[in-house]
Formats: C-alpha cells, sequence, structure tokens
C-alpha cells in the first residue's frame, strides 16, 4: 500500500481518538487507513478475505481487519458496532451502476442500524437525477438514501482522479509517448489527487461537528490535456505530447462519461475550496506528478531522459 503524499494538519492533543471503520480499504483509497493510524486513531477494516495478502498488510501496519461484505449487510453491521465513524466509497468499478448503489445502502444502513457516530461517504461529483450517465443516477439515489438515515454524515463529492491516468487503457499510450485526455487537449478538466481525499476524508472524520450535514465537492487543479502533457514532460525529462482519446475505442460507460467531462464537466469553486480548507496540502499537477515519479519512470517512452 502506497503511502499518502499528502498530510493535514497533526490532530490536536486535546482531541479523542476515534474508532474508525474503513470499508474498502483494500482499494484505492486505502491509504487513509495509514493516514488515521498515524494521526492516532484506532482502525477497522473490513475485507472479504480476513486472510489475504492484502489483508496482512493492513494487520502489520496496526489496523484490525474484520470480515465484511458490502452484499452482506449484517457482516458490515457487526463489523461497525462501536465505531465512531465509517467510511466508504462507491464500487462501481467491480459492480457496475446498479451494484454500486446496492452496496451503498448496504453500508450506509448497517452504519445506522449499528449506531455508528458519523458517516462518511465519498460520492461523485456530477451525481444528479437528471444526469445522462447510469452511474451518476445511482451515486444521486445513494446520497438521498444517506440523508433520510438516522445518522450523522457527511458526502464528498471528488472531481475525476489525476490517478485515471494510470488507468489499464492509458497504458499503451503512455508507453508510446502519448498523453490520453478524456476529452479535447485544449478543454480545461477538473481532476483530484487520491491523496487529498484521503487527507479531507480524515479531516471530516476528525470534526464531525463541523462537517455533518454537508456535501463537499472535491478538486485539486484545473488545466487541460496539454498543460498536463507540458508538466509531465518538465517534471520526467521525457517528451509526450497530448491526444484525446478515440470514443470509438472506449467502451459503452467510459464513452458516456468522458462525453460528459468534455460537454458539461465538473464546475467546482478551487480558489474557495481551497481558501475554506487550507489544512490540506492540495496538489497542483506537476506535484502530483512529482510524487508519481516511481510510476512515471516506468512508463515513459525513452530509456533516457531528452537532451534540453
Amino acid at each position: 500500500m502506497a503511502i499518502p503524499t499528502n498530510r493535514t494538519q497533526p490532530m490536536p492533543t486535546d482531541q479523542k481518538s476515534k474508532t474508525v471503520l474503513v470499508a474498502g480499504a483494500t482499494g484505492r483509497l486505502g491509504a487513509l487507513v495509514e493516514l488515521l493510524l498515524e494521526r492516532g486513531h484506532e482502525v477497522r477494516a473490513i475485507s472479504r478475505d480476513p486472510a489475504s495478502s492484502a489483508a496482512e498488510r493492513l494487520r502489520g501496519i496496526g489496523a484490525e481487519v474484520r470480515f465484511g461484505d458490502f452484499e452482506n449487510r449484517a457482516s458490515i453491521e457487526a463489523a461497525a458496532t462501536g465505531a465512531d465513524a465509517l467510511f466508504a466509497t462507491g464500487t462501481a468499478h467491480r459492480a457496475g451502476p446498479v451494484g454500486e448503489e446496492r452496496h451503498a445502502r448496504n453500508v450506509s444502513d448497517a452504519a445506522a442500524a449499528a449506531g455508528v457516530g458519523h458517516l462518511v461517504y465519498s460520492s461523485g461529483d456530477g451525481a444528479a437525477p437528471d444526469s445522462p450517465l447510469a452511474l451518476f443516477q445511482a451515486k444521486h439515489s445513494v446520497e438521498q438514501h444517506i440523508r433520510a438515515l438516522p445518522i450523522a454524515h457527511t458526502i464528498l463529492a471528488p472531481v475525476y482522479f489525476m490517478e485515471n491516468l494510470f488507468n489499464p487503457w492509458n497504458l499503451p499510450a503512455l508507453e508510446a509517448g502519448v498523453f490520453p485526455s478524456p476529452i479535447p487537449v485544449d478543454a480545461p478538466l477538473q481532476q483530484l489527487a487520491i491523496s487529498d481525499l484521503v487527507a479531507f476524508a480524515a479531516l471530516a472524520i476528525e470534526r464531525p461537528g463541523e462537517f455533518a450535514g454537508k456535501r463537499i465537492a472535491l478538486a485539486s487543479a484545473e488545466l487541460t490535456g496539454t498543460q498536463a502533457a507540458g508538466a509531465f514532460s518538465s517534471v520526467t525529462g521525457r517528451e509526450i505530447v497530448a491526444k484525446q482519446v478515440p470514443a470509438a475505442e472506449l467502451p459503452p460507460p467510459l464513452r458516456a462519461l468522458f462525453g460528459w467531462l468534455g460537454h458539461a464537466g465538473h464546475d467546482v469553486d478551487i480558489d474557495a475550496l481551497h481558501g475554506r480548507y487550507p489544512e490540506i496540502a492540495w496538489h497542483d499537477y506537476p506535484v502530483w506528478l512529482e510524487s508519481q515519479r516511481a510510476r512515471l519512470r516506468n512508463l515513459c517512452p525513452h530509456p533516457e531522459p531528452i537532451a534540453r
């Protein structure tokens, strides 16, 4: 598990340590486990396979691993009993929109039934009942369900992740010296570093009185594909050119998402957000690329830096 490159300010010494259940701790937001442990909290992580190597890594850093399956509400309720807070995120990457909605209802219902003090749920900016994307319709339905439950809650709404650059469909382009943009290369795209989401989730967990009842859209930076490719070249010393990913090469769900990003897209007031929460070490794109240097090195199209 990668250590988060972002840190909020250390937990004040007079702040009570919390017991936090993290659902999805073996996924891409699992770095929250490390951050919460580092900040003095007790962390439970649920896993469908507590004997797996991923679960063992969590135990190795100090987390308690309990069985929990998103399809089994009772298992989550049992794991959540006695927890001060529960963090969860969507599962569309493996379950699709319908599965994500089912899983999120199970998790949130379990949190309420277990008497968890605060549910922090990562949804998505763009969630709306009339969205042309089934995924965003499902996320909206989940948010509405959470609001109707008798539990204090905070909904985080991230924009497009910077880490999506490393999704499997982008790797051949990167290896060929092409920066794959989901939208036209001269159009701006708001993006969020996962470490910024993790840091914000920790902040919300620690300060429920401030964050309960809020829905907060999160973005780290806004830039075009051409600007992103320029930053990539500057950080790695290897030339790369931005090109839009051809829609015909994408499966229908991605084609719909990228179409939405290009025509509607995210509209977070980034300056206001960062000004309101200076505790987060928000990543601009070059800083995020620096944090990913090891991964980038493996994808560079040239074995040595290009002379400048």
